[in-house]
């Protein structure tokens, strides 16, 4: 077993548990129950856990693999499974230094240089606009989702910030605010930082900074676009599989946050 996985624990996702209650509404007795009500109990289960129940999965009846949380759980664990494995067979990364260069191929936004009337137009008709989250609970720690695989998924199996296209008609913080809604179920009344960048010519990302601080459980997925969710600190982000500057942004904004 990977020692830096060992006792690692996840979040189960809402709609895993409520498969396994609603299986074990209808099945309160019998091989499986027991560990049924334990996985309901903790809400999470540890890497070692993970891999016992996946081979368990191949000598499980019906009833067991519905109190064990069934397809969905078995999704979850293959998902989160490869997704670790993955990052330590690609090597340990050395734990950098949040303080040095943490700008690294990020530069402020600032408005284009005067155009004329043609060329701002094509500008504004080319330019997509996105909006992130860092959202920080009350350990200090950022909420990242698991992107799913599903056909045309951008940076599938990778971790991620919240945050989404910002479509037409809208401001970056109201979309900010509907990606939040859509994909964890949380309500953010109001943000306490935000800043605009652009990395490349055609688009530019504006990241706000939220304090969440409800239970690190409250997230509910729709299992669709993410398959799974957990809080992270900057040095357990470093062992995950991200998507590309996550750790830079972050920085940023805790440099502005504290």
């Amino acid at each position: 077993m990977n020692q830096e996985l060992y006792d690692k624990s996840y979040q189960i996702p809402q709609k895993v548990l409520q498969a396994i209650q609603t299986a074990l509404v209808s099945t309160p007795k019998g091989e499986g129950v027991k560990r049924a009500k334990r996985l309901l109990r903790n809400g999470v289960i540890t890497y070692q856990a993970m891999k016992r129940i996946l081979f368990d999965f191949n000598g499980m009846n019906p009833t067991q693999y519905a109190l064990a949380g069934g397809d969905l759980m078995k999704y979850f664990i293959q998902t989160n499974l490869n997704a670790d494995r993955h990052a330590v067979a690609s090597g340990k990364r050395a734990k950098q230094d949040m303080t040095a260069n943490p700008n690294s191929e990020l530069m402020p936004y600032r408005p284009a240089p005067e155009l004329n009337e043609v060329e701002e137009k094509e500008e504004k008709k080319e330019l997509t606009k996105n909006a992130v989250a860092v959202i920080v609970n009350d350990d200090n720690k950022v909420l990242l989702l698991k992107r799913s695989d599903y056909p045309d998924q951008w940076m599938p199996d990778k971790w991620a910030l919240v945050g989404g296209t910002v479509e037409e008609g809208e401001d970056a913080e109201t979309a900010c605010k509907r990606e939040i809604t859509e994909e964890t179920g949380l309500e953010i009344d109001k943000f306490v930082e935000s800043f605009t960048i652009q990395r490349h010519e055609g688009s530019e990302e504006t990241v706000f900074a939220a304090r969440y601080n409800g239970e690190a459980t409250d997230v509910d997925l729709d299992m669709k676009e993410n398959v799974n969710y957990g809080w992270y600190d900057v040095s357990e982000m470093e062992y995950l599989d991200t998507v590309p500057h996550l750790i830079e942004y972050i920085t940023l904004v805790f440099k502005k946050y504290d």
